[in-house]
């Protein structure tokens, strides 16, 4: 008894003991308080487990600094002691502030798909507290390497984030030429720097094809980075390089076309620039208005008879808006309008140029392969739509080759007929988003305040062959022109798609275990047609035990254009390795006009009456090679035969879909980016077997997919027989591919979950 009282004794007297004591008391009340007023002001308990955490490592620092303050110690070991302390602290401290509150913020971010805010805590991480996380897992997933071919050396590279919600500093890069680096995910702006050279800006998203890092293999080979020499480039113009690309406006599906190089006007004309015009006396020069057939209600018009309608508001030449010849005070910078297209032609004249062919406006406002790179969810949201007013030019988002309101604004005038009509590009202020990748047709004498213009100047002359041709589309059918089949007429119509029993004969040709997620399984097996046989691959993860469900996938165009070699095929091409990583096979059929199975590339692509009759074979064969997969799946001990899935991705969504009209053994379907495409069959016979299929469904889309427009998915999903409450439809501010990956995995995984046995 009496050393427990000593014991107590020395307790009291001891500094250290009532430090400690003191601290104790203090933390206790500080978490006690914490909690009672935690409901009071939204304290979370992820805030009540970090105050804790400060307390407890607050206490060897106390601990430590009171024993030393206490005993005989000499100043160069207190400093010992005191650096110990600090590393201690440093090395505890960087670890609750890396795991409770940088990584779940960043983690937050990705899940998003908001990979600039990532990179950017990923860089507080590397600057503060780089020994803390698995730099190598995050970086791949927020950011990735990119190479660029720029022809000329010693150019300055500098980019920054292209987002929607604010403005960032330029971050430098280097010299030219330059060696692999990293750029997070997403759009970025390029700007590219040399003396004695125009000073270039390039809006990209990350992976892209010009960044040489894009999944899919590319179509066309880009041609390198040009810098134009100063004095090269007509003063307000920017430079378009020329080369091969895909054109992003709805309607014009896959084809790539070839142009050359050329200018064109950075900013809408303005109506100071248009004054100029007006001040020359343009309106009364002939000689700008030479070879226009001037036509009014079909009625054909002299050029006198035609100018003495290009007046404005009090009888003078001049837009339609303007007051005694000239616009109103401060306007000057907002882009003219009010002016029809036999107007913004003499003004292009006027200035040695003409307007823009619809090609090389397509060109110009977008990437070369915007198809599968977009810029335009970025773009969009920073371009002047659906709002109340025009804006001064060069306010909003700056396009793909320093361009700015192609997108929005006010709608331009294309040098291309359609019709007999003049045609308008762009969308404007007033019109949603999506209008940025449509071609309206408007009256050539329409002088509306929504439209303006730029203009090109063209390098190649010969580019205006064909490109510069009347448009051409045939006309779409009415929506009663879509009629569904009774039920005898499906009977019958079913009969092509029957599939009986066949021997599969199936061999294993081989096993790659290398990867180390899944292994990849090459099959192949008799398909019962032709005397043809059909390879299978198989991507089984490879930490599973039990029966595995699978996935069967069906590829986008390019799979059936210009496909990579069969054994090149990856999950990660299209981002799927995630359904491999949940712990189910990924299933990727050769299906005819796949792959090593292309006869004739143009029967996937029908555009003539015997292709048309080719293709409703190949939906025949897509019955047969679907049925002949899953039996094969059925037939193995290692797969769970009633876990089957459809995913369709593009072309996979729009066209093979109709398999789901015959095979009943697929649990749920997902589709990316597919809908009702009414230019191919049985969709173009007048025959609608949308309301046939019940099966449950998912549908992920963009909102600014040109080549899927939202049209096509909202007639498919009301059309569909699917019961309400098994069908859902998702817009993302995405183009056409690739969709926000994070939150298309999320939706993917809890669909397959939901109509999991």
């Amino acid at each position: 008894m009496n050393e427990i009282n000593s014991l107590f004794d020395r307790l009291k007297k001891s500094s250290l003991f009532k430090a400690i004591a003191a601290y104790a008391v203090f933390a206790f009340v500080i978490v006690q308080v914490a909690s009672l007023v935690s409901d009071t002001f939204n304290l979370n308990q992820q805030f009540m487990k970090n105050l804790i955490w400060v307390f407890i490592i607050g206490f060897p620092f106390l601990a430590l600094t009171a024993w030393a303050a206490s005993s005989k110690f000499s100043t160069f070991k207190i400093l010992g002691i005191f650096l110990l302390v600090l590393i201690t602290g440093y090395g505890s401290g960087s670890y609750v502030w890396v795991n409770n509150f940088v990584l779940p913020d960043l983690k937050e971010e990705l899940e998003k798909d908001n990979y600039v805010a990532a990179w950017d805590k990923l860089n507080l991480l590397n600057s503060f507290a780089p020994f803390f996380y698995n730099s190598e897992s995050l970086d791949s997933e927020i950011s990735l390497a990119v190479s660029l071919n720029i022809k000329e050396s010693g150019v300055i590279v500098s980019w920054k984030p292209y987002t929607a919600e604010k403005d960032y500093e330029w971050r430098y890069v280097g010299f030219t030429p330059l060696k692999e680096f990293r750029l997070p995910r997403g759009v970025v702006h390029l700007k590219l720097e040399k003396e004695g050279f125009h000073t270039r800006h390039l809006v990209e998203a990350n992976p892209s094809f010009l960044f040489d890092n894009h999944p899919i293999p590319p179509v066309f080979t880009l041609p390198q980075i040009e810098m134009y020499s100063q004095g090269s480039i007509p003063k307000g113009m920017v430079p378009i390089d020329g080369g091969r690309f895909i054109p992003a406006l709805i309607g014009e599906g896959v084809t790539d076309y070839n142009l050359s190089t050329f200018y064109i006007d950075k900013y809408e004309v303005t109506n100071k620039a248009f004054k100029e015009f007006v001040d020359a006396k343009g309106y009364e020069l002939f000689q700008f208005w030479t070879d226009m057939e001037f036509i009014l209600d079909g009625e054909s018009l002299s050029w006198e008879q035609a100018r003495e309608l290009m007046v404005d508001s009090t009888g003078s030449y001049g837009p339609s808006n303007w007051e005694l010849g000239s616009f109103k005070e401060g306007e000057e910078n907002l882009p003219v309008s009010g002016i029809s297209w036999y107007e913004a032609q003499a003004y292009a004249r006027f200035k040695g140029n003409i307007l823009p062919p619809m090609y090389h406006w397509a060109k110009a406002a977008f990437p070369p392969t915007e198809i599968a790179a977009p810029i335009s969810p970025v773009l969009l949201k920073k371009s002047n739509f659906s709002s109340k007013s025009i804006k001064n030019v060069g306010e909003t988002g700056i396009g793909a080759y320093g361009t700015y309101d192609m997108a929005g604004n006010v709608s331009e005038w294309s040098w291309n007929i359609f019709g007999g009509r003049g045609l308008t590009l762009g969308g404007n202020y007033s019109d949603p988003a999506y209008s940025a990748s449509s071609a309206t047709p408007s009256p050539r004498f329409v002088r509306s305040e929504s439209i303006g213009f730029r203009t090109v100047r063209l390098l190649n002359p010969r580019d205006m062959n064909p490109f510069g041709d009347p448009i051409n589309r045939p006309a779409p059918k009415p929506p009663e022109f879509y009629k569904p089949f009774t039920d005898e007429e499906f009977k019958l119509y079913s009969r092509n798609f029957e599939v009986g029993y066949k021997d599969l004969n199936a061999k294993t040709l081989y096993i790659d275990e290398s990867h180390s997620v899944w292994t990849k399984e090459r099959i192949q097996i008799d398909v019962g047609y032709n005397n043809e046989k059909m390879d299978i691959l198989i991507f089984r993860p490879k930490k599973s035990f039990n029966k595995v469900q699978s996935v069967l996938l069906y590829p986008g165009a390019n799979y059936y254009r210009t496909p990579p070699n069969i054994d090149d095929v990856s999950p990660g091409e299209y981002g799927l390795d995630f359904i491999i990583k949940s712990g189910r096979a990924l299933i990727w059929p050769a299906y005819k006009g796949s792959m090593n199975r292309i006869t004739d590339m143009n029967i996937s692509f029908p555009s003539t009456p015997d292709h048309f009759r080719l293709f409703r074979q190949l939906l025949s064969n897509w019955t047969v090679d679907t049925s002949r997969t899953i039996d094969y799946l059925q037939s193995r001990e290692d797969f769970d035969s009633n876990g089957i899935f459809y995913v369709g991705m593009s072309y996979g969504g729009l066209f093979t879909p109709h398999v789901l009209l015959f095979e009943n053994r697929f649990k749920a379907a997902i589709l990316y980016v597919g809908g009702a495409y009414t230019n191919i069959p049985p969709m173009s016979d007048g025959k609608n077997h949308l309301p046939r299929l019940d099966i449950p469904i998912l549908m992920l889309n963009g909102k600014q997919d040109y080549l899927v427009p939202a049209a096509a998915p909202t007639a498919m999903f009301a059309s569909i027989g699917t019961p309400e409450d098994d069908k859902r439809l998702v817009f993302y501010d995405s183009g056409h591919w690739p969709l926000p990956r994070n939150q298309m995995i999320k939706e993917t995984l809890a669909w397959i979950d939901k109509y999991s046995d």
